[in-house]
């Protein structure tokens, strides 16, 4: 097997059982979209990249070994009007790694951040940040700001996590967790968008405002 295709099977994996956990062979086949991925489960397990856990139902889940032939980056934001700097920003995350899982906050943390509602309901706004193509997996994040990060980073686990220019207060949060935790997480600040060629979602709200005026 090709490690391209390896990765491609990790990878796969490990979208799968995010937050869902052990995920069955049947559950795999419909993910990848074959008939049959049992020979695709027996290599991994044979490789030490996959185990059986679980009871009832056979289940499978990325061993520690597995787990390390993927880089995860994980990055996250309000995604309230998306905008094409949102899309340069996760374009250039996804570039750090193998995996990039965007965390969309809930409609409630927007509220406590923003002191406003948000546009589009969490729901909406995980879907579209989900439909990009830089973005593997889109998850909402907690309603506790301080501690629900802190809950995202033991759901993911990223091995990389990538701030944009204006997330310096989430940046300080996760380092206190990073290093309150002792965990193996580097992070990265993304470039800061030409606002001549990218519009800022208040920017965006701004013009659309105007234009119904």
């Amino acid at each position: 097997m090709s490690s391209e295709n390896l990765k491609l099977l990790i990878k796969a994996a490990y979208l799968l059982q995010l937050r869902h956990g052990p995920f069955t062979q049947g559950e795999f086949s419909e993910y990848l979209g074959v008939s049959d991925a049992s020979q695709h489960v027996n290599s991994l397990i044979g490789s030490g990249f996959l185990a059986k856990s679980g009871s009832g139902d056979q289940q499978y889940s990325l061993t520690e070994m597995g787990r390390t032939q993927i880089n995860v980056v994980l990055a996250g934001g309000v995604y309230d009007v998306l905008h094409v700097g949102h899309l340069a920003a996760l374009t250039e995350a996804k570039n750090l790694g193998d995996v990039l899982v965007a965390v969309v906050a809930t409609d409630i943390t927007v509220e406590m951040l923003k002191t406003r509602k948000p546009i589009f309901p969490e729901q909406d706004r995980r879907a579209l940040v989900e439909g990009l193509k830089p973005v593997d997996k889109a998850i909402l994040g907690y309603e506790d700001v301080g501690m629900g990060y802190e809950q995202v980073l033991m759901d993911v686990m990223p091995d990389i996590v990538a701030f944009g220019y204006d997330q310096a207060s989430l940046e300080r949060s996760v380092r206190e967790i990073i290093e309150r935790h002792r965990l193996n997480i580097q992070m990265v600040k993304l470039s800061q968008f030409d606002h001549e060629k990218y519009l800022s979602s208040t920017l965006v709200r701004q013009r659309f405002s105007e234009e119904l005026r």
